[in-house]
């Protein structure tokens, strides 16, 4: 009983030091935010935060995947409610738009997500970062994924041995593309941003449909 209360106590700790690590990452940046400001916003001691993350660089490292899973989970709810009844290629389309939907809700998080890659990178942990899209597409997780399989069974997405690296290629991309405008948000208006970023989910979405 005991340690099943400490692995819990463990836990929420864990989840608070992380929830409060995204919001300091974002408003002070990575290099600025400190531990101790981190730690103070969860409730606890600095050595505390250091007892669950060997360093500033995992603590990072775990915040960006707490985005991504945040991202995964919103694009979930979302494709839910717009793909009843479509067909698996018109629900990649869907996908794609729900995924493109961080740029306006989320542009602080996709700007620090870049700035994690970023200092990962420099610090020797950037092929540490698997929990971000996209999951291995051969596992069938992920909405996007699910979509595809769905419309390869279906007919209306092709089926070729290109199919997985367009899957790959596909996140790579638009999230390029939507770190880019979340950066330059200032260079453009949000009605242009998403006719952009619309426009590019429908080319993307478009090279999946089966040409029969």
């Amino acid at each position: 009983m005991e340690n099943r209360l400490y692995t819990a106590r463990k836990e929420e700790n864990i989840s608070r030091v992380v929830t409060h690590a995204l919001i300091c990452f974002v408003d002070k940046g990575i290099d600025a935010a400190k531990v101790s400001d981190i730690a103070k916003m969860a409730g606890l001691t600095e050595r505390s935060v250091f007892r669950y993350f060997e360093s500033k660089s995992d603590l990072v490292l775990e915040t960006a995947l707490l985005f991504w899973r945040k991202v995964m989970e919103q694009a979930t709810l979302v494709c839910r409610d717009r793909q009843a009844g479509k067909s698996g290629a018109d629900r990649i389309y869907a996908v794609l738009l729900a995924y493109a939907e961080i740029l306006f809700t989320s542009r602080q998080e996709l700007v620090f997500v870049h700035e994690a890659e970023a200092y990962l990178k420099r610090n020797g942990k950037s092929s540490l970062v698997k929990g971000k899209p996209p999951a291995p597409f051969k596992d069938r997780q992920g909405p996007l994924a699910e979509a595809i399989y769905m419309g390869i069974e279906d007919g209306s997405v092709r089926a070729d041995d290109d199919i997985e690296n367009l899957y790959y290629n596909t996140y790579d991309s638009l999230l390029g593309l939507m770190q880019k405008m979340a950066i330059d948000e200032e260079r453009d208006t949000e009605e242009n941003m998403r006719r952009r970023v619309t426009g590019f989910c429908k080319i993307l979405a478009d090279a999946y449909r089966s040409k029969s």
